[in-house]
């Protein structure tokens, strides 16, 4: 069948559900005529009369009957087809980017992440995780997480997680060997590694609370890494001291695997943002944020 034959099936049914051309008008839009003239059109196209016509009424023929039954369940599917694109943005569903760190991965989403699965179970959500500031505008995403002084201007932010402290960690052997700093300053003196920003190359600056004021220093490195798991494991080995996010190491420092250093010295604890550049969030997003920030 053509495709102007399948744009005169709307008109034919409308007319055969509702019982005439006058009828079958109004919820067209357009005249009784124009009803009349777009049946015969149909009719010519196909070579059958669909319709017997008298002063009084119109009735199927027996082609009608057929035609009208069988483009039932076709025009029962593309209802429902156009109901699902009416409403796909106003149910939790589709698919969903987010783009965050490793550790925001760890900490703000992976030990819930189960239930919410379970629980939309029509939305496909995608985690990419990614160490490098992405622009989440530009390349696709929904929403991005990352730590409050890194976020993208001109975007809505919600905290996100638990709030993280940071502490200088050292293995056994490296504090035998090189000895306990006792102040921020004495850094300088000691193989420091450190954290390089893949994206932005820079140095993550070491931060301390000395005093009423937060300083971030900047000593020399021992040893340069862009993977915080590289870090972990090289703390452990003695290779020198790091500054890592707590909740990381909580059991490698009970289990006395590193030691804390310069404990009081320790910044006010971190933040994750949940990051979006729009407020009016299709569904999908506003139970993310609902789940996890909430």
């Amino acid at each position: 069948m053509r495709v102007d034959h399948i744009s005169l099936l709307p008109v034919f049914r409308m007319v055969a559900t509702s019982g005439g051309f006058t009828a079958a008008a109004g919820p067209l839009g357009v005249t009784p005529s124009a009803v009349s003239q777009k049946i015969r059109q149909l009719e010519a196209m196909l070579g059958v009369r669909l319709f017997e016509r008298t002063s009084r009424s119109v009735r199927l023929t027996e082609a009608g009957r057929l035609l009208l039954a069988d483009t039932e369940r076709p025009f029962e599917e593309l209802a429902a087809a156009i109901d699902h694109a009416r409403t796909i943005d106003q149910r939790p569903a589709g698919i969903l980017r987010i783009n965050l760190s490793r550790l925001a991965a760890e900490v703000c989403i992976l030990p819930r992440l189960g239930n919410f699965v379970r629980r939309y179970p029509e939305i496909t959500l995608e985690l990419s995780t990614d160490d490098r500031l992405t622009n989440i505008v530009a390349s696709g995403f929904d929403a991005g997480i990352r730590m409050s002084g890194t976020l993208e201007q001109d975007m809505i932010a919600r905290r996100i997680g638990p709030p993280l402290r940071r502490a200088m960690l050292a293995a056994p052997s490296y504090l035998d060997r090189c000895g306990v700093p006792l102040h921020p300053r004495e850094l300088d003196e000691h193989e420091v590694i450190r954290y390089r920003f893949p994206g932005s190359q820079r140095l993550e600056p070491l931060t301390f609370r000395i005093g009423d004021q937060v300083h971030r220093l900047d000593p020399t490195p021992r040893l340069i890494l862009d993977d915080n798991g590289h870090i972990a494991l090289a703390v452990r080995e003695g290779l020198g001291l790091a500054q890592r996010y707590r909740v990381t190491e909580e059991a490698a420092i009970k289990s006395g695997e590193v030691v804390e250093v310069l404990s009081e010295f320790e910044p006010e604890p971190f933040q994750f943002h949940l990051y979006y550049p729009s407020r009016n969030q299709p569904p999908k997003l506003q139970v993310f944020i609902r789940w996890f920030v909430d």
